[in-house]
């Protein structure tokens, strides 16, 4: 008998055999095989003259590149620099080329290789220095198809309120066109009522024009001046250039940790984030370099964990800090604007300044650690400039930002800033501090706008405690009347039990005085919850209650009742729909009582056809069945809705330069339809909408059930041939399915020798598909 433990070691003593021979022949490898050893590899009779040989590449045993052209010349393999480098290695600089363009495999120092004849291939043994590192994990992808089609979308937003005799009434409009060529927008807002007096004010008017290659976006109108932690953006009429980051959402813009690492053998590798996998995937052997998205904000702990074949792990860990203050290295990102300071913003719509103004931020990565920040402003008698910082020392310590600016002209002063955050998984630091010299002025500063702040201080801390978090924020200022304010604030967040919310907060300020506030929630049901809260400021103590049923996101009805111990309340009811949204109720103020509605929603226009919307806060999409209603369609695997009798539906929520899956729902098809590729993926720009075209067409289909000459049902799997030269196969019962119904059509089979055929009745009806039969065969000629 023998032991079980014996086929065991013969197995261990195999292992540790192939072992030591994989080690010999990487030693091997990394000392180079010799021109001699190649000779005896070449098949005999190629000693003399010149050979093209197709051969496969394969490196370490693994294939790199099939099929690459190689002379064989006096016994020696020669190749292009370029397939070499397409196979994955990394070769000197100086390397020797000779007049044909080729490198001889046998003169790269550390290279060893072996050709195998029999199996047309030329096996590759590079030592670390000759292997390409290897990129894992995220790559920048590339700027996706942008559809751009036409159409005009209209938003409203009206409010309507009556408390004791006061009514007042507002109507917030927006008119946008889109196209090819961008969009052009204008906003404005309609008073009436006993608050002032009735007129309708324009907000902005502009035109805007984005482009995702580039990530530039051009606007001309009115528009909000670009800027920097530290200055203070304005409101112009006029034109920008700037960059923009949200035309490629997928692009990841701050510094990513990256990890290096050699495998010597085929290898796993696995990415840890504060104990989460956040990558997994496969390495050849050689160098690599592994950087990922860490789904983490503020400081963590990376652990990469490479694993070989015999199941051997590595594990290296590496702490890491990830903020959105620092833009990845080389990239950059500007803002430039010029043209007249608008004062009167929803007050005064033509309320420009005279004197033309411009201004110009500008923020590059120097490195992943160190990003820095230029500002310019120029004016009437103004002249500011300025440069900051963001660095993360070793980029793992949080962040120190800085800044410097000065002023000239209207005002000479300087500004300077400090500031430092840290964030960990249970703890997070923000400190800042600002100073402005008296004469210190910008562009904020013109037109009658206020000079900026003396001093400005902040610092915050936060603590993650179990189930909830605990904050502390001072804030202090002084302006130029060096007149003084200071704030000091708590705040608690903690979840009691399984569902009981607490929120709680208190502050001291030199102006407001001091004060507390707390509040409890819990859920009672779905989509049902209720609320107490307490707050006391200035002296006065104030109880409420509340219960709430929210709206269903898909559409329906929700309300909300509310009760205050000073006998103020109020009760209301919220409805959704496709169409728009709207709220209404009734109050209680300080004994009078009053009602208030309000409504909002879209009315878009679009190849011809016009849809009421609920609010559209990005971009949509108008999908046509060719006329064919009731059709189901899908946004993202789910049912938004079914196309209208005119074969249109109005998809409101998608994603602005984002890929949108849309697609028919087969299963709610009838079977006469013809349906095209049912999946369509589209990319529309913010704030705009694209045409999605499926040309559905109604087919004539029918059921015909064949018999043969006595009677008896044709069997199944008979091959039956129609007039246009087509083939179909009867099922059971002699039943045959036909789409593309021909009145009168002549179908043909032949059965047991004898050839039938029968003319097809007329059909009625297009839109069912009705069983007709028997078909008798009529006997056309026996064999």
């Amino acid at each position: 008998m023998i032991s079980p433990a014996r086929p065991r070691r013969r197995a261990l003593a195999l292992a540790l055999a192939a072992t030591i021979t994989a080690i010999g022949a990487g030693n091997a490898a990394a000392t180079g095989v010799s021109q001699g050893a190649l000779d005896q590899a070449l098949p005999s009779g190629t000693a003399q003259g010149e050979q093209s040989l197709y051969l496969d590449v394969m490196i370490d045993g693994h294939l790199a590149r099939p099929l690459v052209p190689f002379t064989l010349r006096d016994g020696r393999l020669g190749v292009a620099p370029s397939e070499l480098a397409a196979a994955g290695l990394n070769l000197p600089a100086d390397l020797a080329v000779d007049d044909d363009g080729l490198v001889w495999v046998d003169s790269i120092p550390g290279l060893s290789a072996a050709y195998e004849p029999a199996m047309q291939r030329l096996n590759l043994h590079p030592v670390r220095s000759l292997r390409t590192v290897r990129q894992l994990g995220y790559s920048a992808p590339g700027a996706r198809d942008v559809r751009r089609d036409h159409g005009l979308v209209f938003d409203y937003d009206a409010y309507a309120r009556s408390l004791g005799d006061s009514q007042t009434l507002s109507v917030g409009t927006g008119l946008r066109w889109f196209g090819r060529f961008g969009s052009v927008e204008l906003t404005g807002v309609s008073r009436a009522g006993d608050g002032g007096d009735d007129a309708y004010e324009r907000l902005d008017s502009r035109w805007t024009y984005s482009d995702p290659q580039r990530m530039w976006t051009w606007t001309v109108g009115d528009l909000v001046s670009g800027g920097l932690a530290w200055t203070r953006p304005v409101r112009l009429g006029g034109v920008q250039w700037r960059r923009n980051f949200g035309v490629r959402p997928d692009l990841i813009v701050y510094p990513m940790p990256q990890f290096a690492a050699d495998a010597t053998v085929p290898s796993s590798v696995e990415l840890y984030v504060n104990n989460v996998r956040q990558y997994s995937g496969e390495v050849d052997p050689g160098p690599f370099v592994l950087n990922d998205f860490p789904r983490v904000i503020g400081a963590g702990q990376a652990v990469v964990v490479v694993t070989d074949a015999l199941g051997r792990s590595t594990q290296t860990s590496v702490p890491l800090y990830v903020d959105y203050q620092r833009l990845a290295r080389g990239l950059s990102d500007f803002s430039l604007e010029a043209g007249l300071l608008r004062s009167g913003f929803g007050i005064d719509s033509g309320d420009y300044g005279n004197d033309p103004v411009a201004s110009g931020s500008w923020r590059r990565g120097m490195t992943d650690e160190f990003t820095v920040e230029v500002h310019g402003e120029a004016g009437p008698d103004l002249h500011t400039g300025g440069v900051g910082l963001a660095w993360s020392p070793l980029g793992r310590f949080g962040v120190i930002s800085g800044s410097y600016a000065r002023s000239s002209g209207l005002g000479s002063g300087d500004q300077q800033a400090l500031g430092y955050q840290w964030f960990g998984r249970s703890t997070g630091l923000d400190l800042y501090s600002q100073r402005a010299s008296r004469g210190f002025r910008d562009l904020g500063s013109l037109d009658g706008g206020s000079a900026p702040l003396s001093s400005q201080d902040r610092a915050s801390l936060w603590f993650g405690i179990p189930r909830g978090s605990f904050s502390m924020t001072w804030l202090r200022y002084r302006d130029l009347e060096d007149v003084p304010s200071r704030t000091v604030s708590i705040g608690l967040n903690q979840t009691i039990g399984r569902s009981l919310s607490l929120s709680a907060s208190a502050f001291e300020d030199d102006r407001a005085g001091h004060g507390v506030s707390l509040s409890l929630s819990m859920p009672l049901g779905r989509e049902l919850d209720a609320s107490v809260s307490y707050d006391h400021s200035r002296g006065q103590s104030d109880y409420a209650a509340g219960v709430r049923r929210s709206v269903p996101y898909a559409g329906g009805w929700g309300w909300e009742a509310q009760a205050r111990d000073s006998g103020d309340g109020q009760v209301s009811a919220a409805w959704r729909g496709r169409a728009a949204e709207a709220w209404f109720g009734m109050d209680r103020v300080d004994d009078d009582t009053g009602a208030f509605a309000q409504g909002n929603g879209s009315v878009v226009v679009m190849g011809g056809q016009a849809f009421a919307s609920r609010r559209i806060t990005d971009s949509f999409a108008v999908v046509s069945t060719n006329g064919v209603a009731d059709v189901p369609i899908l946004y993202e695997n789910r049912v938004a809705g079914r196309t209208n009798r005119d074969g249109y539906l109005l998809l409101p929520e998608l994603r602005g330069w984002q890929s949108n899956r849309i697609a028919i729902d087969p299963d709610g098809l009838g079977a006469n339809l013809e349906v095209p590729a049912i999946e369509r993926m589209v990319t529309p720009a913010d704030h705009g909408g694209v045409r999605v075209n499926y040309e559905l067409v109604a087919m004539r289909t029918a059921s015909v059930a064949l018999s043969d000459g006595s009677g008896k049902p044709v069997a199944a799997g008979t091959r039956v041939h129609r007039a246009d030269g087509s083939v179909v196969i009867v099922g059971y019962d002699g039943a045959l399915w036909l789409e593309h119904y021909v009145d009168g059509e002549t179908l043909r089979w032949t059965r047991a020798g004898t050839a039938c055929a029968t003319n097809l009745p007329p059909l009625a009806s297009v839109e069912s598909s009705p069983q007709l039969g028997p078909a008798e065969c009529t006997k056309e000629e026996s064999q």
